[in-house]
């Protein structure tokens, strides 16, 4: 799970990175620094070496069983359509 999440960690900062670079490049350039301000915030929250405990990510009173877990992670997939603006 730390592999995992160290490369999220630098996956979010390159992108942050390359939004930064490529500011002025495309159409929406102007949502380019509040994207790139975003990826490097997913990057801090991401990023095992500042909040990750010795056992393990989460603690043990708040880890969900593997069939829960994929119930969730469906549900919060599902669930993109109402968070995102259409229009």
């Amino acid at each position: 799970m730390r592999q995992i999440m160290w490369i999220v960690t630098i996956a979010f900062a390159l992108t942050g990175l390359a939004l930064r670079a490529d500011h002025g490049l495309w159409p929406g350039a102007y949502y380019a620094d509040l994207l790139s301000k975003g990826c490097f915030i997913l990057a801090v929250l991401a990023c095992p070496f500042l909040w990750a405990r010795a056992y393990g990510i989460l603690p043990r009173a708040l880890q969900v069983p593997a069939g829960q877990r994929f119930m969730l992670a469906l549900a919060l997939f599902l669930a993109i359509p109402l968070i995102l603006p259409w229009g």
